[in-house]
């Protein structure tokens, strides 16, 4: 085998070895970005139930203050508070889930560059291969 020949079989591998290898990089991190997508959608629902659950033991509570004080839990003082609590819970829980679920959002569209950046990585890789088989093939006459 003549220099040129195995220098061109040498340069065409490496670069389709480098896009092989930049493909599965994007790959890999694409299916972490999903995973983290995931774990954030999860963490938004957990966060949002523990919420409701901190609401209904603080709304328990006052009830069995008021109760054991003999004071009227139908009362508008009481209707007001129960009302300004449950907003401002409600307000607080909205933000913190919509807040999640954009973290989670931006994790996908990390996935989806990551796949884009892949697909570069593999169609780069085979551009690169593809330059010294080209020279090699005006060196023989071919072209």
């Amino acid at each position: 085998m003549d220099p040129i020949t195995a220098l061109t079989i040498v340069s065409a591998g490496t670069g389709v070895f480098k896009g092989i290898a930049g493909y599965q990089q994007g790959i890999s991190e694409a299916q972490q970005q999903e995973l983290n997508a995931e774990l954030a959608e999860t963490q938004a629902i957990q966060r949002d139930a523990m919420a409701r659950e901190d609401l209904l033991r603080a709304e328990s509570s006052t009830r069995a203050a008021r109760a054991a004080n003999g004071l009227s839990s139908t009362s508008s003082n009481a209707f007001n508070i129960w009302k300004e609590r449950r907003t401002a819970s409600d307000r607080d829980r909205m933000t913190a889930y919509g807040d999640d679920m954009q973290r989670a959002a931006n994790f996908r569209t990390a996935a989806k560059t990551a796949k884009r950046g892949a697909t570069w990585s593999l169609v780069s890789g085979l551009t690169t291969a593809a330059v010294p088989i080209k020279d090699f093939g005006i060196y023989k006459g071919w072209f």
